[in-house]
């Protein structure tokens, strides 16, 4: 339970790692996943590994936002004066509109940030709003940290399948028939709560090369922190990270996310320089 005078709270779509979690004092709010008949907790006691087995034999799976009054529980149980709640992009999900509701009812001031982002986008925007609030700043220069980190935040990632996305509607159904006659493993990206294919390579191996040179021609190189992200394929991680020249941690989508992309997503997220940097 926290105590401070400033608390954060996030879903556990945030991939954040495991000791960033730790370090900072988060409230991580799970996302509730179905899969037939039984019900877990995204990042309590679902593992990926399980979810998708499921998905492969199958198995009916869904999951669902935290509703207004799960957000309201975990800001009332912080016991802080003020909580800054950070959530993904509106366009994908209802949670940033669900944690607005939750502040209208709580006994603190609570501000919600869209992080115009997911997964770890939505872990970098998390991580800036950590380290202002570690560095002593008040609520709004916690708020400043994140909303300046999500006018910045890249992220570029290719898919191993177009099945799950199909399946979800998450996607217009003329990319979709395309990229399926072609067999290829589209190059998304995302930004600004907008996601758009930028290409469909036909190989692992080119798509990784597609998302380097995103990253490169996107400030990707001067950003100082860069994470590298996967659904349930480490090696393919661990290749692009290599391209890279490295990352600052790598970590893997919550099973929660993983329901509409399916296994074999990799990917990369950053934060642009600031224009004014880049002006100089």
């Amino acid at each position: 339970m926290m105590s401070s005078a400033l608390a954060l709270v996030t879903d556990s779509s945030a991939c954040l790692p495991a000791e960033s979690r730790r370090r900072f004092d988060v409230q991580v709010v799970p996302i509730l996943v179905q899969i037939g008949p039984g019900e877990f907790r995204d990042g309590v006691d679902l593992e990926a590994s399980t979810l998708y087995r499921a998905l492969a034999e199958g198995m009916p799976v869904k999951s669902a936002a935290p509703t207004p009054l799960e957000y309201l529980d975990a800001i009332e149980r912080t016991e802080a004066e003020q909580v800054v709640v950070i959530t993904p992009a509106t366009e994908f999900t209802w949670m940033f509109r669900n944690a607005s509701l939750a502040s209208e009812l709580a006994s603190r001031r609570v501000t919600v940030i869209d992080s115009r982002s997911a997964t770890a986008g939505h872990a970098l925007v998390v991580l800036a709003a950590m380290e202002a609030r570690d560095k002593g700043g008040s609520v709004d220069d916690v708020v400043s940290a994140a909303e300046d980190a999500a006018s910045r935040v890249e992220l570029v990632g290719c898919l191993e399948t177009l099945d799950f996305l199909r399946a979800s509607g998450r996607v217009p159904a003329l990319a979709l028939g395309v990229a399926s006659q072609l067999g290829v493993r589209p190059v998304f990206r995302f930004r600004d709560g907008v996601a758009e294919r930028v290409g469909l390579p036909r190989s692992e191996d080119a798509a990784l090369t597609r998302i380097v040179r995103e990253w490169r021609s996107g400030g990707g190189e001067e950003a100082p922190r860069c994470a590298v992200f996967h659904a349930a394929r480490p090696e393919g991680a661990a290749e692009l990270a290599r391209r890279l020249g490295g990352a600052s941690f790598t970590t893997e989508f919550s099973p929660a996310m993983g329901i509409h992309t399916g296994p074999g997503v990799v990917g990369v997220a950053w934060l642009r320089r600031p224009f004014a940097e880049l002006s100089q």
